[in-house]
């Protein structure tokens, strides 16, 4: 087989979204005639861990870590966190930001650029060039965020020449929390210089949705593919009708920052409570996952604290059990200047669950396209709280009448081994 080295930070025993996407590459390259090496860090300081992971990596699959020196030591220190605890990504909080907290994102943005992992870079080419030397590879691919991956795979393709692809999960200077960094102008150029730099430099360029792919065209002058996240048929089936929950259940998975808190929807549900009879009786809302104090404040602000449960991060396969036993899913767009961009990882596995989706977010966004195309679910926009009442009064009649169920259509095309397989092509077309 022909060798890929792929690039990342995010692998077990990483939990969350970071590491599914090439976690679960790395399952089924083999099938297609590449043989996976991961280059990854050593004991890195991930917001979350899921040690059943580890269970995924097909055997004999080459796994090189290396040591990692993260500043999240001196970032506790500083903001007065135990050491035992770990740093939650993105903005996520259970307070409201303190004086520390916004010079520690100051310093984030302007002092660690791309980010905190920009200290793993050189010694990272340095070691990877070496080795390629006596275990040569046909292909690389690194994967952001953090971008410094991207860095490190342009270090190591100037200097073997070997083919790289660049695949950005994330945006890098249209992310959402891109200005609360605070950036000087010179950060903000350098960031901007940086992403240009990977953009032109890599052979080729994936993301993982249409919005993104129009950026970064505009930003690198050249085509762009789209390969989306998906879900593992190994890991999502539908549940049979008699596992659902007995309630009227609402299940959102993933971390429900400030930007994912859409106040329409509590005041939305706390309105229904007081017109539909037997509503609040029935309604369960469970959210699984961080949640910071926006959520928490909302909750309270609209009395519903009786109808909503706070569960922790759960493992991934007990995770996409419960998505299979809700009666809907909620799907929750950040409320930021790229929310049509944005496509979380979880619609792929939510559509695979066969459950109702509810999105909240842009109506003329990547993810309510595909929920639309998939005729999976129902979409309203962040403050409209009048079609997001109608929308979960028409579920809940659905509910009542024993009949809430969706037909969704072409869902197989984002199976993992399929969007596999495509990446799988982008790394021919580089090795004729």
């Amino acid at each position: 087989m022909k060798k890929v080295l792929i690039i990342t930070y995010y692998w077990p025993p990483s939990g969350g979204s970071g590491v599914q996407r090439w976690l679960k590459c790395v399952r089924y390259l083999r099938d297609f005639g590449w043989e996976p090496v991961v280059y990854t860090a050593l004991d890195s300081e991930y917001p979350v861990i899921d040690e059943s992971l580890a269970k995924e990596i097909p055997i004999g699959v080459e796994v090189i870590r290396r040591p990692i020196w993260e500043p999240y030591k001196l970032y506790k220190r500083f903001i007065g966190q135990r050491k035992e605890q770990r740093v939650v990504s993105g903005f996520l909080n259970d307070q409201k930001p303190s004086l520390t907290r916004r010079i520690s994102m100051w310093i984030r943005g302007n002092v660690f650029i791309p980010d905190a992992r920009k200290f793993w870079i050189r010694p990272s080419i340095g070691f990877l060039v070496d080795y390629l030397k006596t275990h040569p590879v046909h292909a690389i691919v690194s994967t952001g965020p953090p971008h410094s991956m991207h860095m490190i795979a342009r270090g190591v393709k100037r200097k073997t020449g070997l083919p790289w692809v660049a695949d950005f999960r994330d945006p890098w200077t249209n992310i959402d929390f891109y200005k609360e960094l605070k950036l000087s102008a010179w950060a903000d150029r350098k960031h901007h210089r940086l992403e240009k730099s990977v953009v032109t430099e890599a052979d080729r360029v994936v993301v993982v949705g249409n919005v993104m792919r129009e950026e970064f065209e505009v930003i690198s002058g050249r085509a762009v593919d789209v390969i989306t996240n998906g879900y593992d048929e190994a890991d999502v089936q539908p549940q049979p009708k008699g596992s659902r929950d007995p309630k009227f259940s609402l299940l959102h998975i993933g971390l429900l920052n400030e930007h994912r808190n859409h106040e329409a929807l509590w005041v939305a549900l706390r309105e229904l409570k007081a017109e539909i009879a037997g509503f609040s009786e029935d309604l369960d809302v469970r959210l699984v996952g961080k949640a910071d104090h926006a959520a928490s404040e909302s909750i309270a602000r609209n009395g519903m604290e009786q109808q909503v449960s706070l569960v922790d991060y759960l493992p991934h396969r007990e995770a996409v059990v419960q998505q299979g036993r809700a009666q809907v899913l909620l799907l929750s767009i950040n409320n930021t200047p790229n929310a049509r961009g944005v496509i979380t990882g979880k619609i792929f596995e939510y559509l695979a669950s066969g459950r109702p989706i509810l999105c909240i977010g842009p109506v003329d966004g990547d993810a309510a396209h595909i929920i639309r195309e998939a005729q999976a679910g129902l979409v309203a926009g962040f403050a409209d709280k009048d079609t997001l009442k109608a929308h979960i009064a028409h579920f809940y009649a659905q509910y009542k009448a024993d009949a809430l169920e969706v037909q969704s259509q072409g869902v197989d095309a984002f199976s993992r081994k399929a969007l596999t397989g495509k990446f799988a092509q982008l790394f021919e077309a580089l090795t004729p």
